[in-house]
């Protein structure tokens, strides 16, 4: 059971995410990674809005799984089990497609070291067969070419506090800014403070 949002219904802002993050079994070897991050938490705060590339260019679940080749700079998407089936073009036309939706939202949630959806460290590989974590996915960095200034991160970064309060105040910055509300920098990452305690509060509750 999700309990209720902060302060009868407060949202802080609205977030994409990887929806795999959402705990939906939309992964390719069909299941989630909704266990890696406080998304409980998260959801009580922000509004969430599930965006999961790999599905959204007619992949199904499961499916073979893919990895990224080539430059660490500019890699392609391919199926692990047959490298012909380039993916890279549909990953970034997706981007596109989904441009409208993210044009209304104040931060991006993504999945830790996807080939589609990773930040930093996704693994790439060369023509010798070996990998280094160097990459970004396909997918996530056409999301920040196009949206240079949205708060993004990677889902499993969220797990400290700090950084969790970091990206709320963050997102929180960019709602108010978008509503043309200014928020007053050290009263709003208090009052933040008070209600991502009070969330985990809840949410250890609802675990009990």
């Amino acid at each position: 059971m999700t309990p209720p949002p902060a302060q009868g219904g407060e949202r802080l802002g609205t977030l994409a995410v990887s929806d795999c993050l959402r705990g939906r079994a939309v992964r390719w070897d069909g299941n989630h990674n909704g266990d890696t991050w406080p998304w409980r938490i998260v959801e009580q705060l922000f509004e969430l809005v599930g965006v999961c590339p790999e599905v959204g260019i007619g992949l199904g679940v499961p499916r073979p799984p893919i990895r990224l080749v080539g430059s660490a700079l500019a890699p392609r998407a391919v199926v692990v089990e047959d490298p012909d089936c380039d993916l890279t073009a549909r990953l970034r036309d997706y981007a596109d497609r989904v441009a409208g939706t993210l044009a209304k939202v104040d931060g991006y949630v993504f999945a830790d070291r996807s080939p589609s959806c990773g930040l930093a460290g996704v693994k790439v590989f060369g023509a010798d067969g070996r990998c280094r974590r160097v990459g970004r996915g396909v997918f996530a960095a056409a999301v920040r070419a196009a949206h240079p200034t949205l708060p993004v991160v990677d889902a499993e970064t969220l797990r400290g506090r700090a950084a969790l309060l970091d990206f709320a105040c963050a997102v929180a910055r960019r709602a108010a800014t978008r509503a043309r509300s200014p928020l007053a920098a050290d009263a709003e990452r208090a009052r933040i403070a008070r209600l991502l305690d009070a969330a985990a509060g809840r949410q250890e509750h609802m675990d009990d």
